[in-house]
C-alpha cells in the first residue's frame, strides 16, 4: 500500500512539474510595444508630467525626495526614495556631472506589460562623452509612477546601458 501511495506521489509530481514547465514555456517571449500614434493621450501626457518631474528633481533641493509630493508616486517608490535616501543623494549628484543639462527628451518607445506600461526616453543634453541617454519609467496604469531607471551609455565604452539610479529589490 505503501508503495502504491510512494509511485502515485511521484506520478503527480512529475506531471505537476511538466505542467509548470509548459506553462512558463509558453508565456510570451518579448511584450507587445505599442505604435506611438496608438498611445493613449491621457498616458502619455502623465508620462511626460513624470519625466519632466524626474528631470525637474534632479537639480532639485531636496533631489528624489522632490517626487514624493507628486500625487502619481506608488508606496513602494515612496517606501524606495525613503529609505535610500543614501543612495539616491549620491545618485542624485553623480547625474548632473555625467549627464549634464538636459536640452530636450523624446518617448522612443511604450511597452505594454500589462498593468504596467513601459516608457522610454531619449534625453538631449550637452554631454560631449555621452552617446546615449535614456530615462525609462514604469507607470501602473492604477497607481501611478512604479519605477524609474537613467541608462548611460558612453562613448568610451565605460558604460554600456548602465542604470545609475537605485533599483527595487525584486
Amino acid at each position: 500500500m505503501m508503495r502504491l501511495i510512494n509511485e502515485l506521489s511521484m506520478n503527480r509530481l512529475i506531471v505537476l512539474a511538466l505542467g509548470l514547465i509548459f506553462i512558463t514555456s509558453c508565456g510570451p517571449k518579448e511584450y507587445k510595444k505599442i505604435p506611438l500614434e496608438n498611445l493613449d493621450p491621457k498616458l502619455k501626457s502623465k508620462g511626460g508630467l513624470i519625466v519632466k518631474d524626474i528631470l525637474t528633481s534632479i537639480n532639485h533641493e531636496e533631489g528624489a525626495r522632490f517626487l514624493l509630493s507628486k500625487d502619481y508616486v506608488t508606496p513602494m517608490v515612496h517606501g524606495r526614495i525613503m529609505h535610500n535616501q543614501d543612495s539616491y543623494n549620491e545618485s542624485y549628484m553623480l547625474i548632473p556631472m555625467a549627464i549634464g543639462k538636459v536640452s530636450k527628451y523624446s518617448l522612443f518607445q511604450v511597452v505594454d506589460k500589462g498593468l504596467i506600461k513601459t516608457m522610454r526616453y531619449k534625453l538631449v543634453t550637452d554631454a560631449t562623452d555621452m552617446k546615449f541617454i535614456e530615462l525609462k519609467i514604469d507607470i501602473n496604469i492604477d497607481y501611478g509612477l512604479a519605477d524609474f531607471y537613467l541608462y548611460l551609455t558612453s562613448n568610451d565604452g565605460a558604460f554600456k546601458r548602465q542604470n545609475i539610479l537605485p533599483q527595487a529589490v525584486k
